[in-house]
């Protein structure tokens, strides 16, 4: 199920603020105090829920009480080493954005819904969703609902253009995870209106060829 959500429950304690900074996908380091509540403010916490998502992704979880059990051996042998992961490279998260907009802009449902395995989330803001003032978006997670969502989307005619992207890779998290923030995105629909997009940012995973998370929030609604 899509659906739609509001910025209540969306605000980060102060240590997940902290590990946000520390994401591959850099949040404004910009301190918001008495604007915290605007919508501006908005635009740059969803970024910082986005980082924080892939920072709990990549690190795992321990439960409350200290470190998880050692699981108990079930039978004597030699250890074997799983194969190193190769590095995320510049080049392979910029070719998984452009297939991601070649997918949207041909209407191809099979092809998009197969950027995203999992629980791979696509938080994006529709033609009459403000997120930038009304604090609105929509989420699907999973091919599934995200070619779902996607499919509806395309009933108006949405598509969606940028002006160039700037790619993270490095060592403030694991090397097969990468990402990428847009420049200048928009959409347009076939009713000749465009819908102002405020930020675009993608998570992905070199390792398994897969998106991990995408926010396209708007600035407006389509006029």
């Amino acid at each position: 199920m899509v659906c739609v959500t509001a910025l209540a429950g969306r605000h980060l304690p102060a240590r997940q603020n902290k590990l946000a900074r520390a994401s591959l996908v850099p949040v404004n380091r910009q301190e918001h105090t008495a604007d915290m509540a605007s919508g501006r403010a908005f635009g740059k916490l969803a970024a910082a829920v986005l980082a924080v998502a892939w920072v709990a992704a990549s690190t795992g979880c321990t439960s409350p009480g200290g470190p998880p059990p050692v699981p108990a051996a079930t039978s004597a042998g030699p250890v074997i080493q799983a194969p190193a992961v190769r590095p995320c490279e510049k080049r392979q998260i910029r070719a998984a954005v452009l297939r991601f907009f070649a997918a949207w802009n041909r209407h191809d449902q099979r092809s998009f819904g197969q950027l995203f395995q999992g629980q791979g989330e696509l938080d994006m803001a529709t033609k009459h969703q403000d997120t930038l003032h009304h604090h609105a978006w929509s989420s699907a997670v999973g091919p599934s609902q995200v070619a779902a969502f996607a499919a509806r989307q395309w009933r108006l005619g949405e598509v969606l253009s940028h002006h160039g992207m700037t790619i993270y890779t490095g060592p403030a998290g694991p090397g097969y995870l990468g990402g990428a923030e847009l420049n200048g995105a928009s959409a347009r629909f076939a009713d000749g209106t465009r819908q102002p997009i405020e930020e675009a940012k993608f998570n992905y995973n070199c390792a398994t060829g897969a998106f991990t998370h995408v926010v396209i929030i708007s600035a407006g609604i389509a006029a």
